[in-house]
């Protein structure tokens, strides 16, 4: 299995690299290590008017990339070491490039990619989803581990299921993970009639008992989103589909991905 964790080691990326580091040492997995340096910062003072200033801008273009690079090699090298202590397979790279782009190249040869709500360009006090992960969410061909700042180890796990074909391939996503690491399944459905819900629940938690996952089918009516976060703690991962509709991320994986309190897994 591989991991990707996509980082800019802002301290809003903090609780995906520890959770990462977690996946990879529980699952037997290689974990990959991306930093992009993000050419638009690169190609700033190209687009800049410096005025009377005689700053060169090549040269200040090029102190620049160096920073980055300084900046992008420190942080590899904290988190391989980091992950080469606990034992775990580790890879590290580095390019130039528009964050998203490279995130989602390398995601094609991965088996889950891990990255935070945001990055350095929001800030530290910035609560909601930053531009690039609303991009690849919305194109990963990979499943997405969204993960909050703060990091906690998973204790349990919450699984939106409609019976819908990304749904489905939440199902089997979440049941590759929480069998390894031991985590029991509460299976949310919701549907105005109570009786197709619960048999949407039903479905999915026999699935999961078969698979020897401890499983609890939920039915209920009304909002899908508001029900899979009152029901979700810091310690427990919620997984969904998360289909994409005219490039637009489905309104009940895009609530649910900028309000959780824990982290959250998206399958397209």
């Amino acid at each position: 299995m591989r991991i990707l964790l996509a980082t800019d080691g802002s301290p809003q990326a903090r609780g995906a690299e520890v959770l990462a580091g977690w996946l990879g040492y529980k699952l037997g997995a290689k974990l990959v290590i991306l930093f992009v340096r993000d050419v638009r910062l690169v190609r700033v003072p190209e687009l800049l008017d410096f005025g009377a200033l005689t700053i060169p801008v090549p040269a200040y273009r090029e102190e620049l990339e160096k920073a980055l690079t300084a900046k992008g090699e420190a942080l590899l090298a904290r988190l391989a070491q980091s992950a080469q202590e606990a034992g775990i397979p580790v890879e590290t790279l580095m390019e130039t490039g528009l964050p998203h782009e490279a995130i989602l190249r390398h995601a094609r040869t991965a088996d889950l990619l891990v990255l935070g709500r945001s990055g350095e360009a929001h800030g530290g006090s910035f609560a909601g989803l930053g531009s690039t992960v609303d991009r690849v969410l919305r194109a990963s061909p990979t499943p997405v581990l969204v993960a909050p700042v703060d990091y906690v180890e998973l204790t349990g796990a919450l699984l939106g299921y409609n019976a819908s074909e990304s749904a489905v391939r939440a199902l089997h996503t979440l049941a590759h993970l929480a069998k390894p690491l031991g985590l029991a399944v509460r299976v949310v459905s919701v549907h105005d009639d109570p009786v197709q819900a619960s048999a949407w629940a039903l479905e999915a938690e026999t699935y999961l008992k078969d698979q020897g996952i401890p499983a609890e089918a939920l039915a209920f009516s009304g909002d899908p989103a508001e029900h899979l976060l009152s029901l979700q703690g810091p310690e427990d991962l919620l997984a969904l589909g998360a289909p994409v509709r005219r490039l637009v991320l489905g309104s009940t994986a895009e609530y649910v991905v900028r309000h959780a309190v824990g982290p959250v897994l998206t399958v397209r």
